[in-house]
């Protein structure tokens, strides 16, 4: 069994860590903005000294643009998820903006997303997400299938698009289910 599997069912607590960068570092995450598809928005993700994930940047709208992301793909050792869970937790410190969580699983090219807005008040915060509020999408167009059911998981995501051109910047210590 892979670690990736190991952790998420190791743990009988009620919340059990897919990710933790203060343990696990920068990994696999890397950045995918939307210069991908023509856009110039610029972003970059680093480890702070607390080793926690330093997500920032400025999201453009030139050239039909409007997103910066970071994300994992784990498609050889996906995390298996029971299915006594039902939302993920994120702990971020954010910057008052709206951020997207996403994860794609083996069924589909689509991916499932929850949009959440941080605070301002430069604390740690624990964001909540249940699976069933997570709506399926492909190229940011809706698909028409049920919201995630907690199924595996080959890629997680972090992504900022509000439609504005804006600078933003969150840290980011954990992802975990419950």
């Amino acid at each position: 069994m892979s670690k990736n599997n190991t952790e998420v069912q190791k743990n009988n607590s009620s919340e059990k860590t897919l990710y933790s960068f203060p343990e696990q570092g920068q990994g696999k995450w890397r950045v995918q903005d939307d210069v991908v598809m023509g856009g110039r928005s610029d972003s970059n993700l680093k480890l702070t000294d607390n080793k926690v994930a330093h997500f920032s940047g400025h999201v453009s709208l030139k050239n039909n643009g409007g997103f910066c992301s970071i994300h994992m793909t784990t498609e050889n050792e996906p995390y298996v998820l029971s299915e006594t869970l039902s939302a993920f937790k994120l702990v971020v410190m954010g910057d008052g903006k709206d951020y997207t969580f996403r994860v794609r699983t083996p069924n589909g090219r689509h991916s499932y997303g929850f949009t959440f807005k941080t605070n301002t008040t430069g604390n740690w915060e624990s964001i909540t997400i249940p699976f069933d509020k997570m709506k399926a999408k492909f190229r940011g167009e809706p698909v028409e299938v049920p919201n995630y059911k907690g199924e595996n998981i080959l890629e997680m995501q972090l992504l900022i698009g509000n439609k504005k051109e804006e600078n933003f910047e969150i840290f980011i210590k954990s992802i975990a289910v419950q």
